[in-house]
């Protein structure tokens, strides 16, 4: 496969699994050429110091640890997904007792 600027890049199938603790930089770059270099969440542009890879289904919900279940998120997006999985496992005794 060759990108846009002419260079050649290797496909990697979206049930490539990937490690529990780390991504590797094949892993990375897949995620990113897929998703254009945009944030899955707002389509805002990527930075490279600044960009948080997640898990699109949590693990603990049934997610795969896999390429097409990874993606690329803004801090900001990052920030939102996160809050939504802690409301999903919030305690509700908790949330009555506010």
């Amino acid at each position: 496969m060759t990108s846009e600027r002419g260079i050649r890049t290797a496909t990697y199938p979206d049930d490539a699994p990937i490690g529990d603790a780390y991504l590797t930089h094949e892993a990375v770059r897949a995620v990113l050429e897929r998703q254009d270099n945009r944030c899955a969440g707002c389509s805002a542009a990527l930075d490279a110091g600044s960009t948080y890879f997640d898990l699109r289904r949590p693990a603990i919900c049934g997610g795969s640890h896999t390429l097409g279940n990874l993606e690329a998120l803004c801090p900001s997006c990052h920030r939102n997904h996160m809050h939504r999985i802690r409301e999903l496992f919030a305690d509700p005794v908790a949330h009555r007792n506010k």
